[in-house]
């Protein structure tokens, strides 16, 4: 039971773990919204409601010249 324990552990963290990446990779623009995972969109949430403040250069406008 150890051993099953100790392998769910180590999935969970290494989960953790890219959600936490890919919310990095979201606050430099390089991927979109809709490409993260159920869980790095979890944390993102509660990010937001405690009082997380998106980078200005994310939503920065674009112009077309």
């Amino acid at each position: 039971m150890k051993k099953q324990q100790r392998l769910l552990e180590k999935y969970y963290h290494r989960r953790k773990n890219v959600a936490k990446q890919q919310l990095k990779e979201f606050e430099k623009g390089v991927i979109p919204y809709e490409r993260l995972n159920r869980l790095a969109k979890n944390l993102l949430e509660k990010r937001i409601k405690a009082g997380y403040e998106f980078p200005a250069k994310l939503f920065a406008r674009k112009s077309s010249q």
